[in-house]
């Protein structure tokens, strides 16, 4: 493998871990504003609030576990973090795209053009970053079997139907 191709990995994986732990975070801050309507609103029905809130970020945590443990894979050379990077980048777009379309139909006024034009750019930035991760050389140096892309497959199709639960 070229090394502009090996410093692009660990940017790369650097990206990953910084996204996930970005996630993570704003996760953190969407579960305490749960629970501080909910001590505030003691008669509100506790039981589904919770459920809301974890079906809302469960898609959330488990996609930046695997962008987080996937960039570790990446950085020591493990093909299974490159299938999980595969993962990972492709789920950043469906989210995205899920996300700001579901935000779209509750508020229609919430996303001008400068914000969907940012969404634009991003979701082409995720799918430029999926369009290197299958280079050549990444190939080589990985060697995807037929059971990677298999596993890719489900995986994406059930983190994404885990998203519209």
């Amino acid at each position: 493998m070229k090394h502009s191709w090996r410093i692009f990995e660990f940017i790369l994986s650097g990206i990953q871990i910084c996204c996930g732990l970005v996630i993570l975070f704003f996760v953190y801050i969407t579960c305490t504003e749960y629970y501080i309507f909910l001590w505030k609103n003691p008669l509100v029905d506790h039981q589904s609030i919770v459920q809301m809130a974890l079906r809302t970020n469960s898609t959330l945590v488990i996609v930046s576990l695997i962008a987080i443990s996937s960039a570790l894979l990446l950085i020591k050379n493990v093909s299974k973090g490159w299938v999980m990077s595969i993962i990972t980048w492709i789920m950043f777009v469906v989210i995205l795209i899920i996300n700001s379309y579901r935000l779209n139909l509750l508020n229609p006024s919430a996303l001008d053009l400068v914000s969907k034009f940012i969404l634009g750019v991003m979701a082409i930035g995720f799918t430029t970053i999926v369009v290197l991760l299958n280079n050549i050389e990444f190939r080589q140096k990985y060697k995807p079997t037929k059971n990677n892309w298999i596993v890719i497959a489900i995986s994406i199709t059930a983190l994404t139907a885990l998203k519209f639960l």
